[in-house]
């Protein structure tokens, strides 16, 4: 009778532990998901995310610009001149096609105004444009007032980079090569957030058009952030800041919760053991 008793208990308290258990895997398994059910979003919310996102320039930007023609040597005095790849010569030349392969290119950096100095056009306003309103500016700038043809006008950005800090695997500054970055695509390029990265309060700041920062608060447990471009979309210099959750310092209810249920989980066993033994 009594091995029966203590048989029935033994199995009892392990159901119960196998309950406890699964409550706080569950409960951390959800703490961890991204835009949680976003699968549900219909067309109408999805037809919001519809067209790619450009970013805009912005001062300090770095800008790689080239002007070429049809016509040669119609778009050479629209080109900084390329400075030579060996030291010893002092001779510059223009480019007269996007072709020209000869010396490196010089950039363009956007003044505190938003303000680049183009030759024979002089002062262009470039801040607040996308790369394609920046081209189409500067080519309608040249066009027909300079040259008999549209020209075409190739722009790169040359500083698209973000920093990612924080609770992530490899906090560190990254490099956009297309001038285009989600959240997401951030966090992939840092190796993901640890387990210890607060999914739901992440910090975004932001240097605005007047210079001003900004500072965003992005919950990436929110399906709804994925609808709101200007923030699911990097901007070139954003800082990404992933804050620790409570359990890094084993003082959050989940990091107390736990240990007090696995502390409580090994006396119970241990108390079985002896009973039953």
């Amino acid at each position: 009778m009594y091995f029966l008793f203590t048989h029935q208990l033994s199995v009892k308290t392990s159901f119960l532990l196998i309950a406890i258990a699964s409550l706080f895997s569950c409960n951390s398994h959800k703490n961890l998901y991204y835009l949680d059910n976003a699968h549900l979003y219909g067309a109408d919310s999805l037809a919001l995310t519809k067209g790619i996102h450009e970013s805009k320039i912005l001062p300090n930007d770095i800008l790689s610009i080239i002007v070429s023609s049809e016509v040669k040597g119609a778009a050479e005095d629209f080109n900084l001149p390329l400075m030579p790849t060996n030291s010893d010569l002092t001779q510059q030349t223009r480019i007269s096609s996007s072709t020209a392969t000869t010396g490196t290119l010089q950039n363009y950096l956007v003044d505190k105004d938003g303000l680049i100095n183009f030759p024979v056009l002089g002062e262009l306003q470039l801040s607040g444009m996308t790369i394609k309103e920046a081209q189409e500016h500067i080519a309608n700038a040249i066009y027909p007032q300079y040259i008999a043809t549209k020209p075409i006008v190739n722009i790169r950005q040359l500083n698209f980079e973000v920093a990612i800090l924080g609770e992530v695997k490899n906090p560190g500054l990254y490099k956009v090569d297309n001038g285009q970055m989600t959240i997401l695509d951030a966090l992939a390029a840092a190796g993901d957030m640890t387990i210890y990265g607060k999914r739901d309060n992440l910090l975004l700041v932001r240097v605005q058009e007047n210079g001003e920062l900004a500072f965003h608060q992005i919950n990436l447990r929110d399906r709804s952030i994925a609808l709101n471009k200007d923030l699911f979309y990097l901007q070139q210099n954003d800082k990404l800041y992933v804050h620790a959750n409570k359990a890094r310092g084993n003082s959050s209810s989940f990091g107390t919760l736990e240990t007090i249920g696995l502390s409580a989980l090994s006396v119970i066993i241990s108390v079985i053991a002896i009973i039953t033994r």
